[in-house]
């Protein structure tokens, strides 16, 4: 919140008058539990108006106009006042510099804009010019100095120089982004806002919004010619990919879908009501109902024949994909198993217990326990010599896929490693603390750091040699 503060100092040095100082605020990221009602309520004020009101020449004393008439920003009466997406009312010069600075918030709420344009208040602009008259208040002009262009042709810069890419940040969805799935050279992003986008890459253009689904999106998945989505309504809805025109919807959960997973023709549902469900990917007939967790199912992954599934329980459930049949109850773990991740030979669940056991995939052993982090283990990556694993400790720990060892522990993130994936040449991690942090696989150093979005970064995608990352803050960033 410094630029507000800047610009609020900056205001007051250029009319030449002391203002009463702007009350301190922070605004804490917000922290969503998965179970919850996704539906957020809109943010509390960050920006209080002081009753100490200044007339048009910067004095304190005269005439005292409705509060109505004053800028947020500058406690100044409105030249022309014009309105943002949220509704507030700002006097243009003062909400021009403020979107200038590179902001896309309400100054007021702290919302983030759905759109950056500003409407003339005419009615206001009327109301404050008669009572100015009637007043004989003198108003005050000013004009907003340019700044800067932004640089949008560096995608991301060093360690040293963090680049703002607004070009690169595709705004779209109103609500935080739960999912991003990337088929041929479209992006397709799930949100809580209900909807799914699909982007073409090229252009970064959205091609179309998917709009069929009750209540946030949480899950995608890709078949043949086929779009799955999971959503907080209970349903899968199956979507052409040619026509991007909805096929059906499959029905039969009873809580929200949280994970899907696809292998050999067949579709694997996930949901918070303890059950998974397997359908067949070309008829989409549900074969069965697979029943045996106790608690929400949070996540999924096929390695060697079988499907795991992780699950608030503190267990992994291991499922022959043909047969169907339940072949084993992983236990071990004492918190909620809340990621997993495959090699070919062994699977990895990361808990709340802060810790990555590791199974063999044919004889379902557990192999080895890792130990090191100190709080919850959120995400997990595996690339061909190591496997990541991302904590609410704010670290990465790195281990050697064929001794189990811990190699080195990725510090530089500011809050909780939310997501994952692992590219070519480099490991990308995404935060609370709102960057996306690109590692050298081999020297396993920290080369970039990107900044763009306003709030956490949820999830990552790699495909084409780019990155995608979704964030609260509803964009998707293309680094």
């Amino acid at each position: 919140m410094k630029a507000l503060k800047n610009l609020l100092n900056r205001s007051n040095s250029e009319s030449q008058h002391r203002v009463p100082d702007s009350p301190a605020y922070t605004t804490p990221p917000p922290i969503f539990e998965e179970k919850q009602d996704l539906q957020s309520e809109p943010a509390e004020p960050v920006l209080a108006v002081s009753d100490a009101r200044r007339t048009a020449d910067g004095s304190q004393k005269g005439p005292v106009a409705p509060s109505s008439f004053y800028c947020p920003i500058s406690m100044e009466l409105m030249n022309d006042p014009v309105m943002v997406a949220t509704g507030h009312t700002y006097d243009r010069v003062c909400i021009e510099r403020w979107l200038q600075q590179g902001n896309r918030t309400c100054p007021v709420t702290g919302m983030r804009l759905r759109h950056l344009e500003l409407t003339p208040n005419f009615a206001l602009r009327n109301a404050i010019q008669e009572w100015a008259t009637s007043n004989k208040v003198p108003m005050m002009h000013r004009e907003v100095k340019p700044h800067a262009a932004i640089n949008t042709t560096t995608l991301y810069k060093t360690e040293e120089e963090v680049s703002v890419a607004p070009t690169n940040i595709l705004q779209g969805h109103d609500e935080i982004v739960w999912s991003v799935e990337v088929e041929g050279n479209r992006l397709f992003s799930a949100s809580a806002d209900k909807t799914i986008r699909v982007w073409d890459i090229s252009s970064r253009r959205c091609e179309q919004v998917l709009e069929d689904h009750a209540r946030p999106v949480l899950s995608l998945a890709v078949a043949g010619n086929k779009l799955f989505s999971g959503s907080y309504d209970y349903t899968i809805k199956v979507w052409n990919l040619q026509t991007l025109q909805r096929i059906t919807t499959l029905t039969g959960h009873t809580d929200a879908v949280r994970a899907l997973a696809v292998t050999e023709g067949r579709l694997f549902s996930g949901s918070y009501d303890s059950t998974l469900k397997v359908w067949d990917s070309e008829t989409l007939q549900c074969l069965r109902t697979l029943s045996g967790h106790s608690g929400p199912v949070r996540t999924l992954v096929c390695s060697g024949g079988h499907m795991f599934s992780g699950s608030y329980d503190k267990t992994v459930r291991v499922w022959d994909v043909q047969s169907l049949e339940c072949l084993a109850t992983l236990q071990g773990h004492s918190g909620a198993v809340r990621a997993l991740a495959a090699s070919p030979t062994r699977v990895f669940s990361g808990s709340d217990d802060a810790t990555i056991k590791v199974w063999d995939s044919d004889n379902l052993q557990c192999l080895k326990t890792l130990e090191g982090h100190e709080d919850n283990v959120r995400v997990l990556a595996v690339g061909d010599k190591y496997v990541f694993s991302g904590s609410w400790d704010k670290t990465i720990r790195v281990w050697d896929i064929v001794t189990l060892e811990c190699v080195k522990v990725l510090e530089g993130h500011g809050e909780a490693v939310l997501a994952l994936a692992v590219g070519d040449t480099f490991l990308v991690s995404g935060s609370y603390d709102t960057t996306v942090r690109f590692w050298d696989l081999e020297t396993l150093c920290c080369v970039k750091k990107c900044e763009g979005h306003d709030d956490a970064v949820r999830v990552l995608a790699v495909a084409q040699g780019k990155v995608f990352s979704g964030s609260y803050d509803g964009t998707i960033g293309v680094w």
